[in-house]
């Protein structure tokens, strides 16, 4: 049995036992039906939605790491109101003839006390849940706004190179501090030859580079993840970034990964922009003397 099935049905059993011992005492204190159903049935009630919420926890998993949590305020409810109601029983000097209307008045108690502390600890688990949300979401936004800060160093030191080395050593640079990519390779991908500019490849997957560069060359989107048959066997997958220009040779990123998950949208966004920088560049050394490669490579 695992931790949330443990503690459903420890609700579950503690909410079925409240609602027995409601029942029995409402039928020890009159035998009137009516008596009975309106004394008994409320408390009642309440025990078996103690067992309901067990039912949930033990069905759901959106709680699972705050059981703890809510256990601890169900206990503390319970303790509280039992409390409660045994300084109040005392501070009125219940006499030994009526001791067991004191039980009665206890076990209402706990049964409140039980419920209500089963629900706070609900409500607690869901704020602590959406203040997790919200931290997660602020540090992908920190994220996002540093990252966006690098890739525009990288976007005005892209506007000054001068030649295709120069482009292709910022954008492999911008990719793996991006994205934390130790392995990767600017492939420009001409009509006849693909050549590899610049590479922190090591090992050996050339020829496999430039088919994967071509293909990516000739697909619309500009940022892909390649994975199966087409990537090198003991690699989890491979990213691309194709680089827009209006010439006839068209530069390719090429980054090893070691998972196989896709990218982040944010990412995704930030490699694009990384792209249309890169790509007004190489559509201008392209477009220059030599109509496709620069003398000055």
């Amino acid at each position: 049995m695992d931790r949330r099935h443990l503690y459903g049905a420890t609700f579950g059993i503690v909410g079925v036992l409240l609602a027995g011992v409601q029942l029995l005492h409402a039928t020890e204190q009159t035998a009137v039906p009516i008596a009975i159903v309106v004394d008994g049935a409320p408390f009642a009630l309440l025990g078996l939605s103690l067992s309901f919420a067990g039912y949930w926890l033990a069905s759901s998993e959106q709680f699972e790491e705050y059981l703890p949590r809510i256990a601890a305020w169900a206990v503390g409810g319970t303790l509280l109101l039992a409390s409660v109601a045994a300084l109040t029983l005392f501070s009125q000097r219940v006499a030994t003839g009526t001791l067991q209307r004191a039980t009665y008045i206890t076990a209402d108690s706990i049964t409140v006390g039980a419920v209500a502390g089963t629900v706070v600890g609900l409500y607690d688990a869901q704020s602590q849940q959406h203040r997790q949300k919200l931290e997660a979401e602020r540090d992908r936004t920190e994220a996002f706004a540093r990252k966006a800060a690098d890739l525009n160093n990288y976007g005005r030191a892209l506007a000054q190179a001068t030649t295709v080395e120069e482009v292709s050593a910022y954008c492999i640079e911008g990719l793996s501090s991006l994205l934390s990519l130790s392995e990767t390779a600017f492939v420009e991908v001409g009509p006849e030859d693909t050549p590899i500019t610049s590479s922190t490849v090591s090992n050996g997957f050339e020829s496999q580079l430039r088919s994967i560069a071509r293909h990516a060359a000739e697909d619309e989107a500009v940022v892909a993840v390649h994975e199966g048959e087409s990537v090198p066997a003991d690699v989890a997958s491979v990213l691309t970034v194709r680089l827009e220009n209006t010439a006839a040779t068209t530069g390719v990123l090429v980054a090893i990964r070691d998972t196989a998950e896709p990218i982040s949208t944010e990412d995704e966004q930030l490699l694009e922009l990384l792209a249309s920088h890169a790509s007004m560049v190489l559509t201008r050394l392209y477009s220059g003397p030599g109509q496709g490669r620069p003398d000055n490579r």
